[in-house]
């Protein structure tokens, strides 16, 4: 799918690219909290992580004119769910 091209204003573009980069550095935060994790209680964090990963991707995309802004709303939507589902998975007890 090509994305309509638009022009931003540097500002947004500037936001979107702001965006991504907290995203990342949230991502290199928790890394050192998972390998400190035994291994078999590292699973959810990771996913959650990866979650983070491709909607900074996303936004990069966006950035590129290579998706939409409506589409690039649906995927950080789709994110938003996903951790929503993984925040309400039960761990298992110790």
């Amino acid at each position: 799918m090509v994305a309509k091209q638009h022009m931003f204003s540097w500002r947004q573009h500037r936001a979107v690219a702001q965006d991504a980069d907290f995203l990342d550095s949230v991502v290199d935060a928790q890394l050192e909290l998972i390998r400190q994790l035994p291994i078999d209680q590292r699973d959810e964090l990771a996913e959650a992580l990866a979650v983070l990963v491709v909607l900074a991707h996303d936004h990069r995309c966006y950035l590129r004119n290579w998706i939409s802004r409506r589409e690039l709303r649906h995927r950080v939507d789709r994110a938003l769910i996903s951790l929503d589902t993984l925040g309400q998975v039960p761990t298992r007890a110790l």
